[in-house]
């Protein structure tokens, strides 16, 4: 057991009492609004190469204005560029197309791999990362979300050898396997221990 698995594990038994109220908050998300599960998938949709608080500034802004449902592609853009959202104007475009499925993201397959790649293919933007990390938020079990946080994170842990310099559908279902067996052998869900080696990265727990 190396020095960062020690790490984990501690990070856990610190933060297990939050880490599990999160996750329980996760799972109560398809009891709310169409519009709640709308914003989540939007937030998901603007992480890439953005700051995840500045992603969630950025929703939380276009919610209060009535935009994320209503707004041109020019008022989305300038919110997400004032937030710090990287590519406004791609991201503009990808949650106005987003749209098309508000109603359908409370109805996806309830099993997990079956919904990621739904949205994968209908979804404009999202990619494996994206769609497990929006899927995680509304409470489905059994996915990773490949981040650079996580990446680095099993390679410090000794769990892969490189970070890859991109992730092909064969290598993000190939690493997320050993994810998967990481948190198995750790004693966390998957869910549990994505959220232990984002407080260790950012030193908070967030989603």
């Amino acid at each position: 057991m190396n020095d960062t698995i020690r790490r984990y594990l501690k990070i856990y038994e610190e933060k297990r009492e939050e880490i599990e109220s999160r996750l329980r908050e996760f799972k109560d998300m398809l009891q709310r609004s169409d519009e709640e599960v709308f914003a989540e998938l939007c937030f998901c949709l603007c992480t890439p190469q953005t700051k995840a608080r500045s992603a969630d500034t950025a929703i939380s802004m276009l919610k209060e204005a009535s935009l994320l449902l209503h707004g041109d592609e020019g008022s989305i853009a300038s919110v997400l560029r004032g937030s710090g959202v990287r590519f406004p104007e791609a991201k503009a475009r990808y949650i106005i197309a987003a749209r098309t499925y508000l109603k359908s993201l409370k109805n996806l397959p309830s099993d997990a791999l079956k919904a990621r790649e739904w949205l994968v293919k209908n979804v404009k933007g999202l990619g494996y990362k994206e769609a497990s990390h929006f899927l995680r938020n509304i409470g489905y079990e059994g996915l990773a979300i490949l981040d650079r946080h996580i990446l680095r994170g099993m390679k410090e842990a000794g769990i892969i050898e490189e970070v890859p310099k991109s992730l092909t559908r064969r290598t993000y279902l190939t690493l997320e396997k050993k994810f998967m067996q990481l948190a198995k052998d750790l004693g966390m869900r998957p869910g549990a221990l994505d959220l232990v080696m984002w407080a260790d990265k950012t030193g908070e727990v967030f989603k």
